[in-house]
């Protein structure tokens, strides 16, 4: 066969989804001639795809000198050097692109991508725009705008954009994921939960789409952890089980009694809500009983990132490894316990869980519930947030309840003093909450209207990303009106400029209100931190008993509603009580620094001893 033959056959593997045959296809034509122009261009396409950025790199390079006149091989290779962080030498190629082909709609599609990576949303929305107008059928370009939309607070705009691209495009999935976290991001979980559902009818095997729904189940009052525990087992029959056949020998040293080398895995190594309960593990640890390695899945870096690296014994990034190729890494590492921090969020990587890469695994913090995979151990959790009996079925892992708490909080340096009662000045006590508006379901604005209803002076201050949207902050106070509660009595704060910004807000709440099902957690702690008490509502599993857990361990049960009468009567009691409210504000940072929530030697203590029974328990030839 001929040397176009062959690369006729290598474009059928690749056109039908092939892509390890199509490589080979490729590979075989440029033997024959390595300057093949074509040929380097879709293999550096699939190599830039299987993030082998600098052969990918290498072959457009080539692609380019024999094909010089070619816009669309530059494109690609700018993409390539813009994923590898080379901005500037991308930037430059993508200019001349376009003026070879000023009217390409891929061209400044592609240049939107790089702006928007370089941190120019104002250029990357300019650039998707014009590829628009160009192919208006174009739904990546779409998609993309709605993706900055959002991620600048423009969430009627982003719902509108990923509509348009899902019209365009019925076949690419991204834009059902994101329509639904944007729904997700309104407060609208029914129709975010309805537009996954949809999405997976087309696409059923996106990992990402699943993992997102699952996540978005949590959010719902009307579905049950039962169901929630089975759809978690679909995904793991569905992406994960193949993934693993049980049997793999570990060349780790079985004695049970030495060092052991614990692997964190994380996106949120760095400024993030879970940092502030990763960084007391890490700076607690015993460094005689475990070696730390962490393998950060996310590329930000950033002041918190220099800390936490500075208390790691090892640092790996998996930014640029596909889930086989960390999963070997791990192995190369020796790890001894692996320890998932995301799950089913953004960033995680179960499906590097699932290739078993670590002898004992086990899931904590990050994600509020089961990952769905048995090859995952334990989940370390305690007896209020998991109580013992039902939930344990609703797990593939085993419980591990840890027994002072499953969380420790590292408070943000920048918090400033507790500011005094407002209620004192106001003459009137001010509820809030600053979770995310994904968690104010109906049945929260209900339950808080009521509260207004039963303390009428009282007001609401509410804090979230969504505000930055006149149109969902409108929609906002129509459903506080349709309960009665009028919108003077309500004020919307958008999100502040800095952290300082943000806890300072705080000085503004007598009484913090936690949503439900789905609890706060960083936010519960914020804003005890700042002298604040929150009331919460206690539910059946795990995502909607994390305040209950928070609390029983500041030692403040009464704040603990076990019923929505009990949530109402908890958080008006206070309400009427300012002698009481004055004293557990100016008391709470002593008791916090009190509580097993700031021992932070001794919950590492209690995660170490965890973890040496996990590992004795493989070592014996049983499970972890």
């Amino acid at each position: 066969m001929g040397t176009e033959g062959i690369f006729a056959a290598a474009l059928a593997e690749h056109e039908a989804g092939r892509p390890e045959a199509a490589q080979a296809g490729y590979r075989a034509v440029l033997a024959r001639e390595p300057g093949h122009p074509q040929a380097n261009n879709n293999l550096g396409i699939l190599l830039r795809r299987a993030r082998r950025w600098e052969e990918a790199a290498a072959c457009l390079r080539k692609a380019v000198a024999g094909w010089p006149e070619d816009s669309g091989v530059r494109s690609n290779l700018a993409c390539t050097l813009g994923d590898q962080g080379r901005v500037a030498e991308a930037t430059a190629t993508l200019r001349v692109a376009l003026a070879l082909s000023p009217e390409a709609p891929g061209s400044w599609f592609n240049a939107g991508n790089l702006l928007k990576s370089a941190r120019n949303p104002e250029g990357a929305k300019a650039a998707y725009r014009r590829a628009i107008r160009l192919d208006p059928d174009m739904g990546e370009a779409l998609s993309n705008l709605g993706d900055s939309q959002r991620e600048e607070g423009a969430l009627t705009q982003a719902v509108d954009s990923y509509l348009a691209a899902i019209r365009a495009r019925p076949d690419l999935p991204q834009p059902f994921v994101n329509l639904g976290e944007a729904l997700k991001d309104q407060g609208r979980i029914t129709e975010a939960i309805g537009i996954l559902q949809k999405g997976l009818e087309r696409h059923p095997d996106m990992v990402l789409m699943r993992s997102n729904l699952l996540l978005a189940l949590h959010y719902s009052p009307w579905i049950p952890p039962g169901v929630i525990a089975r759809a978690h087992a679909h995904w793991n029959e569905r992406h994960a089980r193949p993934l693993f056949d049980g049997a793999k020998r570990f060349a780790n040293d079985r004695d049970p009694d030495r060092r052991l080398r614990v692997g964190y895995v994380s996106p949120d190594f760095c400024h993030h809500a879970c940092a502030h309960f990763i960084e007391p593990l890490l700076r607690g640890h015993d460094r005689g009983a475990v070696e730390v390695l962490c393998y950060a899945t996310e590329r930000r870096r950033d002041g918190m990132t220099l800390r936490m690296e500075a208390l790691a014994d090892g640092w790996r990034s998996l930014a640029d490894l596909d889930d086989a190729a960390a999963a070997a890494l791990v192995e190369r590492d020796r790890v001894d316990l692996l320890i998932d921090l995301a799950g089913h969020t953004a960033g995680g990587r179960p499906l590097l869980f699932a290739r078993r890469p670590a002898p004992v695994q086990v899931t904590w913090l990050g994600y509020p519930d089961t990952t769905g995979m048995p090859a995952v151990d334990c989940r370390l959790t305690d007896a209020v947030a998991d109580t013992p009996g039902e939930s344990d079925g609703w797990h593939a892992e085993r419980l591990v309840r840890l027994p002072r708490g499953f969380l420790a909080f590292q408070p943000p340096a920048d918090a400033g003093p507790v500011a005094d009662l407002p209620a004192l000045a106001n003459g009137f006590v001010t509820f809030g909450s600053f979770n995310s508006l994904a968690k104010m379901t109906p049945e929260v604005v209900r339950v808080w209207s009521a509260l207004l209803a039963r303390v009428p002076s009282a007001r609401l201050l509410l804090k979230s990303p969504g505000f930055e949207d006149s149109a969902v902050r409108n929609a906002v106070h129509r459903d506080f009106a349709r309960r009665g509660a009028r919108p003077e009595r309500i004020e919307l704060l958008m999100p502040t400029e800095s952290v300082a910004d943000h806890l300072r807000a705080y000085g503004r709440l007598d009484v913090a209100l936690d949503p439900f099902p789905y609890n706060g957690t960083t936010t519960t702690c914020e804003a005890l931190w700042m002298g604040v008490p929150v009331v919460t509502l206690a539910g059946r599993h795990h995502v909607a008993r994390v305040g209950a857990s928070l609390l029983a361990g500041c030692g403040l049960d009464e704040l603990i509603g076990r019923d929505e009468a009990g949530y109402v009567e908890a958080a008006a009691a206070l309400a009427g009580d300012l002698v009481r409210l004055s004293g557990l504000r100016r008391g709470m940072r002593t008791r916090l620094e009190s509580s097993a929530l700031l021992d932070h030697h001794g919950f590492a203590r209690s995660v170490e001893e965890a973890y040496r029974a996990m590992w004795r328990g493989w070592t014996s030839g049983g499970r972890a």
